[in-house]
């Protein structure tokens, strides 16, 4: 239970005369305590029969706050309210009364307690009492410290209790397949994946998120353990992504569409599907070479179903969208097992992972309101672009930002690189950090792509200056496939393109004491760059500190040198070149002057 505000006193304050010793007529303590044990004993009545008690200027929400604490409403926190022995004090016109209350944690392994007096004012009213104020503050406080301290497992503990009947049931079924490998919930149903064969979660892992799964077949049944589509799939994706009674199924390296609801496979499979959902086209789809489209109700047209939708694709407009995978927005998967509560899957189109927008499974987002194992909160991707790189080569960039939590809600961009020809075909997608993108080839065998980035180079202390880009290679192939060259290098452009005066000159900042503007990278940098060539051959400089600055290139059992004799003769020829660049820019910044 979350309370968003605070409990304040009332605004003004009344000037009471109290008197420890003076019972006035008719305010007997005694009348004061049946008071109190009726408004103990009311607290299982409405909000409305509550307050009717209460005459005071603070806000409902406020003291409702106080009474749902007294009410013991959260599930872990146990408030004892000794109102039985509370303190009476009656004043010439007021009559305050100090409660004793414990807060105490149940059911969770946290034991914290806390010992606080809620403070309430009587008067009386009717032949009975009203309560005037609440001084709540320190009695909210104890709470909220508390809540706060077991948050983490109380959430945990309350997810894995709204899950136990799913749980129950994919235990079940495991008794009919080799395995449930997820559930989701759509409306009121609840829907399990099935598989026959080995199935591993590699998308969990970041190391292993490339493996795919062989020689197992995925289906889809309900909790009761009907058949919805049949285990001869490959992958089933997430239920109601375009449509709502429909989810995409692929096979073979072919993909369809599934009605839930029929139990029918309702489109024919195609190497291709990309919704429409307009001009009465549900999709545009492709088989080899041929593109076609399929209608609302499913029957298929070879051709575009108009010009407008030849441009659609011609352009990659299909790629120029916002989505935003979160659980609000997607009927998100879960692995039905306590470990995993709250990390959500989700299976996008495979038209999204086969142009490299998303991969073929997302994981890692988070599916309930306090993170437990999933910590992103959300992906989007927004802000595609076409541009040429060359005549017959065209390449798709989209901006994909993932929204991170881990008590940082930060965020990460990163950019989608699809390399494509004039006839659309796919030459090689890849994922890069950072945004605005731009390119441009080296030679026919070589693209260079760079985006702004600070980051690594403040991490590693490897320059002066901020504004610098990030550089990362892409090979040609002699049949056309793009491939990204992999390069542990901070500055990649040092090997694999011969450096001019153009990868050292731009507009830097240096935030310093006058925030100086440079045209030109500083000797420091440019030293880093220099030596990491060197570290990259398992040069071994003199001094530890500049041997650990080079850390991020260290293999295990490499060998390792100390003299440039033995390095030099093992460097690639772009190596030596831009060694011997380097080591001339240096030559030229001045000496220091003798002491």
């Amino acid at each position: 239970m979350k309370y968003y505000l605070r409990i304040i006193s009332v605004a003004y304050w009344v000037t009471v005369s109290l008197s420890c010793s003076i019972l006035k007529t008719g305010d007997s303590e005694k009348e004061i305590r049946v008071f109190l044990q009726e408004f103990q004993t009311g607290l299982v009545r409405s909000d409305d029969e509550i307050l009717s008690q209460f005459n005071v200027k603070q806000s409902r929400e406020a003291v409702l706050s106080v009474i749902n604490i007294l009410r013991n409403k959260d599930p872990f926190i146990v408030c004892d309210a000794d109102i039985a022995n509370a303190r009476i004090t009656i004043g010439s016109e007021m009559i305050k009364v100090e409660i004793p209350t414990t807060f105490r944690v149940e059911a969770l392994q946290t034991n914290d307690t806390a010992a606080v007096t809620l403070v309430i004012w009587l008067a009386p009213k009717d032949e009975s009492y009203r309560i005037t104020q609440v001084d709540g503050e320190e009695f909210y406080q104890a709470f909220t410290r508390i809540n706060n301290s077991t948050q983490w497992e109380a959430a945990e503990k309350l997810a894995i209790a709204e899950r136990s009947q799913i749980y129950d049931n994919a235990r079940a079924l495991e008794a009919s397949y080799d395995s449930v490998i997820w559930y989701t919930t759509v409306g009121t149903n609840t829907y399990f994946y099935v598989v026959q064969g080995t199935w591993n979660n590699y998308f969990l892992d970041y190391n292993s998120i490339h493996l795919k799964n062989t020689g197992v077949s995925m289906g889809l049944v309900d909790a009761k353990g009907e058949v919805i589509i049949p285990l001869e799939y490959d992958l089933i994706g997430s239920i109601g992504f375009e449509r709502s009674d429909l989810v995409e199924v692929t096979k073979d390296g072919k993909v369809g569409y599934f009605n839930i609801a029929t139990k029918q496979l309702v489109t024919p499979m195609f190497d291709l599907i990309i919704p429409y959902d307009r001009e009465n086209a549900f999709a545009l789809v492709k088989n080899d070479s041929t593109y076609g489209w399929i209608d609302n109700r499913f029957n298929y047209s070879t051709g575009f179903v108009s010009e407008r939708m030849k441009q659609w694709l011609t352009n990659f407009e299909f790629l120029r969208q916002s989505i935003t995978l979160q659980p609000d927005r997607y009927n998100f998967c879960e692995i039905p097992a306590r470990e995993h509560v709250g990390n959500g899957i989700i299976a996008p189109p495979s038209y999204l992972s086969k142009y490299g927008i998303f991969d073929e499974i997302e994981g890692g987002i988070s599916t309930t309101s306090f993170p437990m194992n999933g910590w992103t909160e959300y992906i989007e991707i927004s802000d595609s672009f076409l541009e040429t790189v060359t005549d017959n080569l065209r390449a798709v960039v989209t901006t994909i930002r993932e929204r991170y939590l881990e008590a940082r809600e930060e965020f990460y961009t990163s950019s989608s690189l699809l390399f494509v020809n004039n006839t659309y075909d796919t030459l090689g997608a890849a994922s890069i950090s950072g945004e605005q993108v731009s390119m441009h080839p080296i030679d026919s065998t070589l693209i260079e792509v760079r985006t702004p980035q600070d980051y690594w180079f403040m991490e590693y202390d490897a320059s002066e200056e901020n504004n610098l880009y990030h550089h990362e290679y892409f090979a040609i192939s002699p049949e056309g496939r793009i491939t990204k060259l992999k390069c542990d290098r901070l500055f990649a452009q040092t090997q694999f393109v011969k450096l001019d005066s153009s990868y050292l000159t731009g507009e830097f900042t240096v935030y310093n004491d006058q925030n100086d503007e440079r045209t030109f990278l500083s000797e420091k940098t440019i030293t880093f760059m220099r030596d990491e060539i060197l570290a990259s051959y398992g040069y071994r400089f003199p001094t530890e500190e500049r041997d650990n600055a080079f850390s991020h290139l260290r293999k295990p059992g490499e060998q390792r040198y100390t003299r440039l004799e033995e390095v030099e003769p093992q460097m690639s020829d772009i190596d030596k070149r831009n060694l011997a660049f380097l080591n001339a820019v240096l030559s030229r910044f001045p000496k220091p002057s003798p002491a």
